[in-house]
């Protein structure tokens, strides 16, 4: 079994932007008048960036557990999922990248399976062995991906370069 967690010093800009937008809007909504369309503006965007917030703090208490049986999300503050190899039926791997040369960015696995889905971003320790089993339980329970996910399963190393 392997165990993995976000790291707290990759979660920290995430935290910090979290933490100040938070309480900004909250402040800026106490401030206006009840009722106001910029009220009920400024209560969505508490909402947005609460959400935001849990979000942040809900990965730095998540541990994620591997093994041949399948894979398990423990210690998020939205519950804990668990996904059985067996049980797979979606594998999807994303890149957003941050430059029009793609350079930059970062990926985020999304596996469902058993009712449950569970998404994990690049940040998390041990990031490429997690891709790698999933990957190898994708295949054997013979989930077909798009073309997009094969060619972030090629730039992230998982699948060698096609030749021409």
């Amino acid at each position: 079994m392997s165990v993995h967690r976000w790291p707290a010093r990759s979660l920290t800009g995430d935290l910090a932007r979290s933490v100040g937008a938070f309480s900004v809007v909250v402040i800026l909504t106490l401030l206006l008048s009840i009722g106001s369309f910029a009220s009920i503006a400024m209560l969505a965007l508490v909402v947005l960036f609460g959400l935001y917030l849990l979000t942040t703090v809900s990965r730095l208490t998540s541990v994620i557990e591997i093994d041949d049986e399948g894979l398990r999300l423990s210690g998020s503050l939205f519950g804990a999922r668990a996904i059985k190899w067996t049980e797979l039926q979606r594998f999807e791997l994303r890149h957003f990248p941050l430059s029009r040369t793609r350079k930059e960015g970062w990926m985020d696995l999304k596996l469902t399976g058993g009712g449950q889905t569970v998404t994990i971003d690049d940040r998390l320790e041990g990031f490429h062995d997690v891709l790698t089993r999933a990957w190898e339980a994708a295949r054997t329970a013979e989930v077909g991906v798009s073309d997009t996910t094969h060619t972030n399963l090629v730039a992230a190393g998982i699948l060698p370069k096609p030749r021409r």
